[in-house]
């Protein structure tokens, strides 16, 4: 019987945003196919277990190469010769064939300034040989799909899209006390996400929340630097924005649920999971006519452009102005929201993995040469 191997090296790092994503998707594969085939979590002999997440149990492999790309590349691959090799986070071994990679986005190759040289460097080098050693590629929409093959990573036939789920969040307990410590009302601020990469757009809001809105509305930034590193790169805050730091999911969820509006301005995303969460937490959303938004969205936000200040502050004021509007966008939201969950996710992803199993698997034999 085919073996399954999961790359786990995600364990041995802090918990981001692309290896959170790996934790559910690991979770619904072993969830879902142990039964009819062996599954392993490969993982770096110092890796941690994630609590919430009972079925990654990792089987723990040394390396001599230690725990990061030297594991992953040398010591995993010969770990999983003869399996299936299921990779999340972007990489994956190029002595491994018999491979599957989620490759999230092309954004080093969209946006390289947004990533340190060595890290862009690294990517736009290696995805493209990833993509053509890797049996197929998995992506999260239908934007990444066609980003990914302008690239030249990957051919569009041999990319799969799997929708990410975006459910996570409920399973944290709002922490309203978040909302006390900030002196903050429900219904009182406009939300963002935190983050000063300029492919993210961030400084749009600011421009577009310069003059202070109606009712004394502020904007309540989570997560991210605090103002000095925006004021650094010529970026100006509105006057009374309020930087929350780091927010846990119990807190994240209680922002969202207590924003009038949650606007999410980037220029590009693969999938764009914040809009989504804020959609589960009966938030209205404003977002962009940029990326994967559109796909992911639907009809359930308000898309304008993003290099329009003007058109977020518009977008923005409708909301707040429009009860009528906040009941619909809200009511559209939560219908798209439940369209896009982790147990969907899985369905999906099942139905690609036990496709590529039917078929023959090329070359097995380790280091072997890619003819292809």
């Amino acid at each position: 019987m085919a073996g399954i191997d999961i790359n786990g090296k995600f364990l041995s790092a802090p918990l981001n945003g692309v290896h959170r994503t790996a934790a559910h998707y690991s979770d619904q594969l072993i969830s879902r196919m142990a039964n009819e085939h062996p599954v392993r979590l490969l993982a770096p002999l110092h890796s941690k277990s994630i609590d919430g997440f009972p079925n990654l149990a990792p089987k723990r492999v040394k390396g001599l190469l230690g725990t990061g790309q030297g594991w992953e590349m040398v010591t995993l691959p010969r770990h999983a010769s003869g399996n299936l090799l299921v990779n999340f986070c972007n990489l994956a071994p190029l002595l491994h064939q018999n491979s599957l990679v989620m490759i999230h986005d092309a954004q080093t190759f969209l946006y390289p300034d947004d990533y340190s040289g060595r890290q862009a460097i690294a990517y736009r080098r290696m995805l493209p040989w990833i993509g053509r050693r890797a049996r197929r590629i998995l992506t999260v929409s239908e934007f990444a799909r066609r980003t990914l093959a302008a690239h030249a990573i990957a051919d569009p036939d041999k990319i799969d899209v799997v929708h990410n789920g975006t459910d996570h969040l409920l399973q944290a307990k709002a922490c309203g006390e978040i909302l006390k410590r900030l002196e903050l009302d429900r219904g009182s601020y406009v939300l963002a996400i935190g983050t000063a990469k300029r492919y993210k757009n961030l400084h749009r809001v600011f421009e577009a929340l310069r003059e202070p809105l109606a009712g004394a509305c502020r904007l309540v930034v989570a997560g991210g630097p605090n103002a000095s590193a925006y004021r650094e790169k010529g970026w100006q805050p509105p006057e009374g924005t309020i930087f929350a730091g780091f927010v846990s999911d119990a807190e994240l969820r209680a922002l969202y649920e207590g924003a009038a509006v949650f606007v999410f301005p980037s220029l590009t995303e693969g999938f764009g999971l914040p809009p989504v969460e804020a959609m589960h937490c009966g938030t209205p959303v404003v977002t962009t006519h940029a990326g994967a938004m559109p796909e992911v969205c639907g009809d359930a936000a308000l898309l304008v452009d993003p290099y329009d200040p003007g058109a977020f502050r518009k977008a923005i004021e409708a909301v707040l102005e429009d009860s009528e509007l906040q009941r619909e966008l809200t009511r559209r939201g939560r219908i798209r929201a439940s369209q896009l969950t982790w147990n969907k996710a899985g369905e999906r992803l099942q139905a690609v993995i036990s496709s590529l199993l039917q078929e023959p698997p090329r070359s097995q034999r380790f280091g072997a040469r890619d003819r292809s």
